[in-house]
């Protein structure tokens, strides 16, 4: 009869068994348990190893206590820099408990390895490990999720073979923390104590593995607990053979074998990839998946309908339709999962810039730093605040340049305008309590009636949205509003006087990328462009709006109010009525002034 042997290393019990049935599975399965819990054995070599402290070379503001186990910071929120005192092994675990957590800053704990000897570093250390050590070869870190950041909780992380450092807490593997390490040479801790945690301590990982061992003791042969845990026989399961050996009565499987089957393993339930459908269950979807490009935090399924954010990130969501968007056309994405630890909700945005010629590294943390950008990119954030699953949010670009949302089948409320004669690409950022979206596709609406002709030339649309970049260049105008200039005197004709010049008619703004126009004033303004010399045309009449700031008259006037338009002030007193002095409105039209943008004159 063959028998089965398992061993556990660091303090576990040995367990015998003696026969190869239902009971193999079970142990196969108490050792998927004992990994997820942090139990298995540890890789041979890193048991004999001294435990772990503080290198005494530190950051300015660093204090080592506890014969090297505590590191704290003790004033500031920077400078915090330290490492380990020796260099760690591939495979072993380094164990912090977050001593010390306040709320006075912001920011977390950074960790990972350094391949640099701390011992030459004394006089080398700069205030922050990411990104002033991490730009330099041989330090590789990143900043623990605030979520995680409780005081009291157990922090662990190692790197393996492959130079993948995983993490987890509180005894719970997480997952991948970063990727690129090198693990050719020695690697110390690195860590920077850094803004509301102020003070970590090494942990023993033996200690932290014998305080969970209790329960594999409570499943092993002759232990008290389990003899206690006693099942009617027809809880077990039917014997394969009548021929087959019964086990030793002294082996305890008997005892083993149900208290097993008494273990719950199950996982975290994952999130679904489709749910039921409410207020659009009867509606014929055109399939619209994303694109392939997409932000380094998101992933999609096979085909590409699914979009869901890394379970420890909350930014860097990005995801893109695979074609334009098209005037007329309703957009409708289902939401599958939320993170309620997370503040902030799903961006929503529309660009004329190709997926396909982005690199995912180039886009930003934050989408309104997208606007800073070339290209033409019109975004709004936290659209569907609070989301619930299942909930079904629909975005609609009209043919006068409108962009609507819905949510679950409510009245669409107009909440952005965009050029809509540009090819224009829509775009989400899964961005903090959103982790997971569905694209169910798009619908048509009808096209509008064609409009009678009229002698009168139609007026152009308006559309809001935030220029590009200061400097304009060739897509779309840049509309921003004068304030009028002063009425000239009249003139008194004679008749030997000729009559004034006519007037020259107005020209097309030239064309530049992003768009923006006021939507606070009632009244129309003749759109003047901003991309050209504002002074030097002919068939611009000159005016101090042109030249004088209005607010120190002195300086000229060289730059535009965002959202609002107009353009009456220097930069720097722009500056000042958006932060300062000015209460942050236009002192024209007392619209809220977003963002204050500088121009340029040729």
């Amino acid at each position: 009869m063959p028998a089965l042997c398992i061993e556990e290393y660091a303090a576990e019990p040995t367990v015998t068994c003696y026969t190869a049935g239902p009971i193999f599975k079970k142990m196969k399965v108490l050792k998927k348990f004992k990994r997820r819990m942090g139990l298995a054995g540890r890789q041979s070599g890193t048991s004999n190893l001294p435990p772990l402290t503080f290198h005494p070379v530190c950051g300015e503001n660093v204090r080592i206590a506890n014969d090297g186990r505590v590191a704290r910071r003790t004033e500031s929120f920077c400078k915090g820099i330290a490492f380990s005192n020796r260099p760690i092994r591939i495979g072993e675990r380094v164990c912090l408990r977050l001593l010390e957590v306040n709320s006075n800053w912001s920011g977390v704990i950074r960790f990972g390895f350094t391949s640099q000897d701390p011992a030459g570093l004394r006089d080398a250390l700069p205030k922050y490990a990411c990104p002033d050590l991490t730009n330099k070869p041989g330090y590789w870190a990143k900043a623990l999720s605030e979520r995680f950041a409780e005081q009291g909780s157990i922090l662990f992380y190692y790197a393996d073979s492959s130079g993948d450092v995983h993490f987890g807490i509180n005894g719970e593997e997480r997952g991948v923390f970063f990727s690129g390490v090198d693990t050719r040479s020695q690697l110390w801790g690195l860590f920077d104590v850094y803004g509301n945690s102020t003070a970590v301590e090494f942990l023993d990982p033996e200690s932290q593995l014998n305080n969970r061992v209790r329960i594999v003791n409570d499943l092993s042969p002759g232990s008290s607990t389990a003899s206690s845990r006693v099942v009617p026989q027809a809880a077990l399961p039917a014997p394969q053979s009548q021929t087959q050996p019964p086990a030793r009565p002294d082996s305890g499987v008997e005892r083993l074998q149900p208290s097993m089957a008494q273990l719950a393993l199950t996982p975290t339930p994952r999130s679904p990839d489709a749910l039921p459908l409410r207020h659009y269950a009867h509606t014929a979807f055109t399939p619209l998946p994303f694109h392939r490009v997409r932000g380094r935090n998101v992933r999609l399924n096979n085909d590409r309908t699914v979009a869901a954010r890394t379970e420890t990130e909350y930014s860097h969501g990005y995801v893109f339709t695979a074609r334009p968007l098209r005037p007329g056309e309703r957009l409708v994405v289902q939401v599958l999962h939320v993170e309620a630890m997370y503040v902030g909700a799903l961006a929503f945005g529309l660009t004329s810039a190709n997926p396909a010629g982005l690199e995912p590294s180039e886009l930003p943390e934050d989408c309104d730093l997208l606007l800073d950008r070339l290209e033409y990119w019109v975004v709004s954030k936290d659209v569907a605040a609070s989301p619930q699953p299942a909930d079904e949010l629909a975005f609609a670009l009209s043919h006068q340049g409108e962009v609507t949302f819905s949510r679950n089948g409510a009245a669409p409320q107009v909440f952005m305008h965009v050029d809509h004669t540009l090819q224009l690409w829509a775009f989400f950022d899964v961005y903090g309590n959103t982790s997971k979206i569905r694209s169910l596709g798009v619908t048509h609406d009808p096209a509008p009636p064609q409009q009678p002709a009229s002698s009168s030339p139609p007026r152009r649309p308006e559309p809001v949205g935030r220029p590009a970049h200061p400097q304009l260049s060739r897509a779309s105008p840049l509309v921003v509003s004068l304030p009028p200039s002063p009425p000239s005197p009249p003139t008194t004709h004679t008749h030997n006087a000729s009559p004034p010049p006519p007037l020259p008619a107005p020209r097309e703004p030239i064309s530049g990328h992003g768009t923006m126009s006021s939507v606070y004033s009632g009244a129309y303004m003749e759109p003047v462009s901003a991309s050209s010399t504002l002074t030097s045309r002919g068939d611009l009449p000159p005016g101090p709006a042109l030249h004088e700031c209005t607010v120190c008259y002195e300086k000229p006037v060289d730059s535009v109010l965002y959202m609002c338009g107009h353009m009456c002030m220097c930069y720097e007193c722009a500056l000042q009525q958006w932060r300062g002095r000015g209460g942050g409105q236009c002192p024209i039209c007392r619209a809220v002034i977003r963002d204050v943008i500088r121009t340029y004159r040729s």
